[in-house]
């Protein structure tokens, strides 16, 4: 039994912010994957206004419209289409949200059904999600802050559609990499990451089970959720990763002669890319941020992931081989051709 959900955990993350953010409808879609030919671009969504611009001042279209390009054509192909992202969240419609604001908060972050506020103190945060807060994100975090010395915020409330929990000073990797951090921060941050990367690794699934955090169905996230099991082996799990493929039966068995059943599975955070490590010149990494995709997964997960897609500009992803024990070459390629031909 599997699903697909839109997907909240683009852009900016929101945690880590010491000011309001460029929300994630406004970010550079670039790196999106497209459906079309590089000769053949997608058609701009109804709506975008390319009237009137030199090439150089084109706007790109939203995530929002990139996604509906994508739903659009799938529409065409006959495919099944993930549903269309919820409306833009109203901090006002929630009650704790309301009472935060009417006592000196202030809302840094919005996103299709989430947005954060700030307290007052300037100490402390909430998220809110109107499709809810997967219970996994607040259980992962209280265990890797007692199991491990990993920097992670503390959490102070956990409710069916928010979490309150410490706020971090500093600045994501992803704009401090290039601009703030000197070379020996560099050095620093790759050193502590590995330590970090290792101690996950050192957290093996006690039954073997390959899961979200506290046991529930697994996660695979690209541009929308696909969720799944849990699954009692990697066989079974490869299986899962093949389920939502669009493509010739032939070309399902191709990747699955390419994909592995012997991984150990190991404690993963699911989604380091720079935006959710968070650091500070002369202190390094102060936290690791977004946990609501932490789970039991092969060992190879956490290396791939932030190769969908990486973000070369910044060179925290060209130093991710010198940070991991050991290299997913196979693994990474099977990863990219799940993405090429997946529904999500």
């Amino acid at each position: 039994m599997s699903s697909s959900n839109y997907k909240d955990s683009e852009g900016e993350s929101p945690l880590s912010l010491n000011k309001p953010s460029v929300p994630a409808e406004d970010a550079d879609d670039s790196d999106k994957p497209q459906l079309s030919s590089p000769d053949q671009p997608a058609e701009p969504a109804e709506g975008t206004d390319y009237a009137d611009h030199s090439d150089s001042d084109k706007p790109k279209p939203t995530t929002r419209g990139v996604k509906e390009i994508i739903r659009e054509k799938l529409r065409a192909l006959g495919r099944p289409v993930p549903p269309s992202p919820p409306p833009p969240p109203n901090p006002s419609s929630n009650a704790l949200s309301q009472e935060l604001l009417d006592l000196g908060g202030q809302v840094i972050y919005k996103k299709f059904s989430c947005w954060i506020v700030k307290h007052a103190c300037g100490t402390r945060l909430t998220k809110f999600c109107q499709d809810g807060i997967r219970p996994s994100e607040a259980e992962a975090m209280r265990f890797v802050s007692e199991h491990t010395s990993i920097p992670v915020p503390r959490v102070y409330d956990v409710g069916e559609e928010h979490i309150t929990m410490e706020f971090i000073e500093g600045e994501t990797l992803a704009k401090a990499w290039e601009d703030i951090l000197s070379v020996e921060d560099r050095t620093l941050v790759i050193r502590q990451l590995r330590d970090y990367i290792n101690q996950l690794r050192a957290i093996k699934s006690p039954d073997g089970m390959i899961c979200s955090f506290g046991g529930r169905p697994a996660v695979d996230c690209r541009l929308f959720y696909h969720e799944g099991g849990p699954f009692e082996n990697e066989a079974t799990y490869n299986e899962f990763l093949l389920s939502d493929l669009h493509s010739h039966a032939i070309v399902h068995d191709m990747i699955r002669t390419q994909m592995r059943t012997d991984h150990e599975i190991v404690l993963t955070h699911g989604d380091l890319h720079a935006i959710n490590i968070m650091v500070r010149p002369g202190v390094g990494v102060v936290a690791i941020l977004d946990w609501e995709l932490a789970g039991f997964y092969p060992e190879y997960t956490e290396l791939v992931k932030p190769f969908r897609p990486a973000n070369w500009g910044c060179g925290y992803y060209r130093e991710l081989h010198n940070i991991f024990p050991q290299r997913y070459d196979a693994e990474f390629l099977v990863d990219q051709m799940l993405s090429v031909y997946t529904r999500h």
